[in-house]
C-alpha cells in the first residue's frame, strides 16, 4: 500500500485503501486504550469510567469505517495492530513540533506518556491545517485522523458516487437507534457517518473560539446529534464530550495509582488474552464476510462486546495484578488470516 503522497489522482482503489485504513487506525486504539485502562488499581474510578466510554465508541467507528469498507466496493483488514510501526496514509511524527506520539505506541500503563500519546491520538485538526489544504488530489501523509477522514469523502467524491455499489449486505448496525446512519447506502450517510467518528473522537478542530490551554472537557463539546448512547437504559455521562476532552479531564484531575509490570511475552498470563484477542479477530472478520452466521447472527457484534471484550477487560487487568505488561499477540498476522471460525 503506497504511503508516500505520490499518487497523481484520486482512483477507487485508493478510496478503498483509505476505507481499510480506518479500519486499522480504529482497532489500533483498542489493544492501546484497554492496557491502559487494565493498569489504573481502582477498578470503579472515573479514569476507568472515562476510558471505557471511549473504547466502547471506538468499536461503535470500528464497525461505522468496516461498514464504509463494503459500501466502498471493498473488505475490511482486521489484522492485529503492529505498535512501533507505520500506518500506511498517516505521518506518525511531526517534525515541525517535534510531537511523535501520533500513531506510534507503545502498550504500556496509564502514566504520563501513554496518556499523552492517547491525546495525540484524539487531537483535534488544526483549522489553518484544514484550510490550506486541498484534498481534490491525494496529498499524505495526514498528519490527524479527521484529516484521512475529510480526505476519503473527498476522494470518493472525485471518484465519482456512481462508481460505488453502496451494497449494504453484511452491514452491520447494533447499537439501537442513533442520529447518525449506522448502515452506509449512500455518499450522504457516509459523511454522516465520517462526522459522527470525528464528532465523537476528535472534537472541534482548534480555532479562535477556543480558549488557550489549559483546557477542560468543556472545551471540546460532541453536537447533541452526534452523541453516542449505546446502552439508553444507562446514560453516558462522558458523550457530552470527545476523545479528546476526555482524556484532558483524566489529565487535569491527575493519574490514577497504577499497576506496574515488566515485558515478558511468554509468561502464561498472557494466553487467555491472546486467545480472547484472537477469537474477538475472528469474529468481527466473520461478521463482515458473511453476517456472523456461526457467532449469533443480527446480535453477534453485542455478543462481542458483553462477553468476548469483557473478559479481555479482565485478561489485561490479571497481567498487571501479576506484574506483566499485556502481550496481546501470540500469532504472526499471516497465521490470523488463515484460520477460520
Amino acid at each position: 500500500m503506497n504511503a508516500s503522497g505520490t499518487a497523481k489522482k484520486w482512483t477507487k482503489e485508493l478510496v478503498q485503501q483509505h476505507a481499510q485504513v480506518a479500519v486499522a487506525v480504529e482497532l489500533y486504539t483498542l489493544p492501546l486504550y484497554i492496557t491502559a485502562m487494565g493498569s489504573i488499581k481502582e477498578e470503579h474510578c472515573e479514569a476507568v469510567q472515562i476510558i471505557r466510554s471511549v473504547i466502547i465508541e471506538e468499536i461503535l467507528h470500528l464497525q461505522l469505517a468496516a461498514n464504509l469498507c463494503l459500501a466502498l466496493d471493498t473488505s475490511p483488514n482486521f489484522s492485529p495492530p503492529q505498535y512501533g510501526s507505520d500506518i500506511p496514509y498517516l505521518c506518525p511524527y511531526n517534525p515541525e513540533t517535534g510531537e511523535c506520539g501520533f500513531l506510534n505506541a507503545t502498550l504500556g500503563p496509564l502514566d504520563d506518556t501513554t496518556l499523552d500519546t492517547m491525546l495525540d491520538i484524539e487531537t483535534p485538526e488544526q483549522a489553518q491545517l484544514r484550510q490550506d489544504v486541498d484534498h481534490t488530489q491525494p496529498k499524505y501523509p495526514y498528519h490527524s485522523i479527521g484529516e484521512m477522514y475529510d480526505a476519503l469523502i473527498i476522494g470518493i467524491n472525485r471518484v465519482g458516487i456512481k462508481q460505488f455499489s453502496w451494497q449494504t449486505n453484511h452491514q452491520q448496525r447494533h447499537w439501537g437507534k442513533q442520529n447518525f446512519c449506522q448502515i452506509i447506502d449512500s455518499y450522504s450517510k457516509a459523511q454522516d457517518a465520517v462526522q459522527a467518528i470525528i464528532n465523537q473522537g476528535e472534537g472541534h478542530i482548534f480555532s479562535e473560539d477556543i480558549a488557550p490551554p489549559p483546557w477542560t472537557e468543556k472545551d471540546f463539546p460532541v453536537p447533541p446529534y452526534y452523541r453516542f448512547e449505546p446502552y439508553p437504559e444507562a446514560p453516558n455521562p462522558y458523550n457530552g464530550y470527545s476523545h479528546f476532552g476526555r482524556f484532558i479531564k483524566i489529565k487535569n484531575n491527575g493519574l490514577p495509582d497504577i499497576y506496574s509490570g515488566t515485558e515478558q511475552p511468554d509468561h502464561p498470563i498472557n494466553k487467555p488474552l491472546q486467545k480472547n484477542f484472537l477469537q474477538l479477530i475472528l469474529m468481527l472478520e466473520t461478521l463482515w464476510r458473511d453476517g456472523g452466521v456461526h457467532i449469533g447472527g443480527a446480535d453477534a457484534l453485542r455478543t462481542v462486546i458483553t462477553k468476548v471484550m469483557q473478559e479481555i477487560f479482565a485478561n489485561t487487568q490479571a497481567c498487571w495484578q501479576a506484574g506483566v505488561i499485556p502481550h496481546w499477540f501470540d500469532l504472526p498476522l499471516g497465521d490470523v488470516q488463515q484460520k477460520s471460525v
